[in-house]
């Protein structure tokens, strides 16, 4: 569907009908929606106001669909600005890890089945099976402490929330159903998504650096 109030012959005619005092609208607008609007071009917000102007939505309705559509915007936001933020702090040689992590687990496992086999052969004394069970122990703790260390087992690590019932990232029922309506009537604007993904993407960054993250320590592997 063409953009509302385009002068390319795409859309409809303007008309009486479709004019809006825009001061009017944005004084009945709030919050995130408010903010949303003003930071719009002018274009834009013409052609949302011709959503009200001709009872597509009432202004009620454009505040709760503009509010809904930037906390949508904002989880999005979020969690890209979560997996960047992690992405940066990985090591390079993070697949070299892997590899000698998984030579060292399987070392461990072969060490262990080759060893108690040889502590229960036929003729092994109680004394030398007690001594070659606490070499093993220590060569497997040895093991275990330079997978850790691979691992990185006592570093601290970032966790990324987000509270379930913070209304900053997450529509009403109301705003959801106003946001559908607004969806329905067809608008596009690559200008309204520009706006909208910056608004956005400088809140959960702000978010993330303040309250957004929290750093964790994985304690030793159990034994």
């Amino acid at each position: 569907m063409a953009k509302t109030g385009a002068t390319d012959g795409s859309g409809p005619a303007p008309s009486t009908t479709d004019k809006v005092d825009l001061s009017d609208l944005a004084s009945a607008l709030k919050g995130d929606a408010l903010d949303l609007f003003t930071n719009l071009p002018a274009d834009d917000r013409m052609s949302l106001g011709k959503f009200v102007s001709s009872g597509a939505l009432s202004a009620d309705e454009l505040n709760d669909a503009l509010s809904s559509a930037l906390k949508s915007g904002r989880k999005k936001a979020f969690w890209q600005t979560a997996k960047e933020d992690a992405e940066a702090g990985r090591s390079p040689d993070g697949a070299a890890r892997q590899q000698s992590m998984k030579a060292i687990s399987d070392r461990m496992e072969s060490e262990l089945e080759s060893r108690r086999a040889a502590m229960y052969a036929p003729g092994v004394s109680p004394q030398d099976r007690l001594a070659a069970l606490s070499k093993l122990s220590a060569d497997l703790k040895d093991m275990q402490d330079s997978w850790d260390q691979l691992a990185g087992i006592g570093m601290p690590m970032k966790a990324y929330t987000l509270k379930g019932g913070d209304e900053r990232f997450f529509a009403t029922s109301k705003e959801q159903a106003a946001g559908q309506k607004f969806a329905d009537l067809g608008f596009q604007s690559g200008s309204f998504d520009k706006v909208l993904s910056t608004l956005a993407k400088g809140f959960a960054q702000k978010y993330v650096s303040e309250e957004g993250k929290t750093e964790i320590t994985i304690g030793p592997a159990i034994r």
